[in-house]
């Protein structure tokens, strides 16, 4: 039994597409960007960086919050990963205690890597 070769069309240049027409996302879609998802994160992350700040030192407020939402991720990484938790009676109190956590150990790393 022989197979006979696969025939495809080909891609001729009435297939181009020029590059001002090429859309990554849907058409006539942005990418969406929830400032009311957004803005308590990063005011939780200034402020969980400003409280590691407190304990291990540091400054400026854009320094707070970028290590406040990496403490967020570290501190969330901290309790999927070894099952640690803070306990305080209250879920906002607990994810803020392993925030500000992650964010000392975000610090400290850092210092430790420069």
């Amino acid at each position: 039994m022989t197979t006979r070769p696969r025939t495809r069309k080909s891609r001729g240049p009435d297939r181009v597409i020029p590059d001002d027409k090429v859309e990554i996302l849907p058409p006539g879609r942005g990418l969406p960007l929830d400032w009311r998802a957004l803005a308590p994160t990063i005011l939780l992350g200034t402020v969980t960086g400003f409280v590691a700040s407190l304990v291990v030192g540091g400054g400026g407020l854009v320094r707070h919050a970028v290590v406040g939402v990496l403490g967020m991720l570290v501190g969330q990484g901290l309790v999927r990963i070894t099952g640690w938790r803070v306990r305080t009676g209250h879920a906002f109190l607990d994810e803020a205690a392993m925030a500000v956590l992650g964010a000392i150990l975000v610090v400290l790393l850092a210092r430790f890597i420069a």
